[in-house]
């Protein structure tokens, strides 16, 4: 029998695969959780316009934000029908006297070709669309 270790694909030693990891963690991860930073900024935004209180918490560290918005009676769905791509995002709605009012429209996170990171607004209210964030993800 031979002495002779066999590399194959499978095994890899661990500076290998500590680069691979932060390679992960710069190129993949970080970007995902800027561009849902961006678009719970937009959310919040929507919602502290309605008067909720985003950085309420309770005492046992959860958020007072659900609560608020029963009170509110605001009510946010997610369309993240595949027939419908380009309306992926949130819709928030307010409820007055037994009626449902389409308020806003957040879509969901994109890239423009500068590779910056946008969220756009749509108030149903005041007819006007904003674009929140304009960070760059990756460095480069």
């Amino acid at each position: 029998m031979s002495d002779n270790i066999i590399k194959d694909r499978f095994n890899i030693s661990a500076d290998e695969l500590e680069a691979r990891m932060q390679k992960q963690q710069e190129l993949h991860n970080e970007p995902c959780q800027k561009a849902v930073m961006i678009l719970e900024a937009a959310l919040d935004k929507v919602l502290e316009k309605l008067g909720v209180n985003t950085t309420q918490v309770y005492p046992d560290g959860s958020s007072a934000v659900p609560d608020q918005m029963d009170a509110l009676g605001i009510i946010m769905t997610e369309n993240t029908d595949e027939r419908t791509p380009q309306l992926n995002g949130f819709f928030v709605f307010v409820t007055r006297n037994c009626d449902l009012i389409p308020y806003a429209w957040v879509g969901a996170a994109r890239i423009n070709r500068n590779g910056e990171c946008y969220c756009d607004i749509q108030w149903f209210i005041d007819n006007r669309l904003d674009e929140t964030g304009g960070v760059k993800l990756i460095k480069g």
